[in-house]
């Protein structure tokens, strides 16, 4: 009785064009079919779009080495979709991160080159200060929903400090650096495949050292799943 009277107050709208829902599924119609999805040839580990005459990892995966096996997004950080994110991160929007939920699960289980299974679900954490100012952890949020999508338990296990500056106002150098102040491991042991689950994959120096931490923690391989990509200069340095 209580969440049909929400829904009736409050209907549940598509992150993407806050049209009001008109069925069960947590996006729009219309948006399923316009987003801007990652689509051609991709990274085989981030997931980054790469030219079709590239190699099959793109510059920034040679160059460092990633601690992740594979990265499942689907959305390209553009158009809707990065309005979308800011609305769920900045301007309360938790129930945003469904829809998202939606189609990273549907990303998981039509990627049939990379079939997995998963023993824990666990996601990027967030500093309490950041937490206590906006109410939740929107990567929280996502994992919890994607959880129940693939029926994969979801737990917490790394702890981030109030220590370190917010990686989105430093440069890609800073951040591999900065992210050693902010994030650690718990004494949670884990064992067999993690999937990782964060908002937006910029430089990739968050997940990258999350997983690194996943491991040390005990997980044999860790996978990301991401929202959305945004890595306009991945291969700009690539030699063809």
């Amino acid at each position: 009785m209580k969440n049909k009277l929400l829904n009736f107050l409050f209907p549940p709208r598509c992150p993407f064009c806050r049209c009001i829902l008109k069925d069960a599924l947590p996006v729009c119609r219309d948006c399923l079919s316009d987003l801007p999805y990652v689509s051609g040839k991709t990274c085989d580990i981030c997931g980054a779009s790469i030219p079709e005459y590239s190699h099959h990892i793109c510059a920034d995966c040679k160059i460092i080495r990633k601690n992740f096996t594979h990265s499942f997004v689907p959305l390209r950080y553009a158009d809707n979709v990065q309005k979308a994110i800011v609305h769920l991160k900045y301007y309360s929007h938790p129930s945003y991160s469904k829809g998202f939920a939606f189609l990273m699960a549907d990303k998981i289980l039509s990627d049939g080159e990379n079939d997995v299974n998963f023993d824990y679900i666990t996601y990027v954490p967030q500093n309490s200060l950041t937490f206590l100012r906006r109410g939740y952890n929107q990567s929280e949020l996502i994992a919890k929903h994607l959880s129940e999508l693939l029926k994969v338990e979801c737990i917490p296990t790394l702890i981030r400090t109030n220590a370190g500056k917010r990686q989105a106002t430093l440069s890609k150098k800073l951040r591999l650096e900065n992210v050693k102040k902010c994030y650690f491991k718990t004494d949670f042991k884990l064992s067999g495949n993690v999937l990782l689950v964060d908002d937006v994959y910029t430089t990739g120096a968050t997940s990258n050292y999350c997983a690194k931490l996943l491991k040390q923690m005990g997980a044999k391989k860790v996978y990301l799943a991401i929202s959305a990509i945004r890595c306009e200069d991945i291969y700009e340095n690539e030699n063809f």
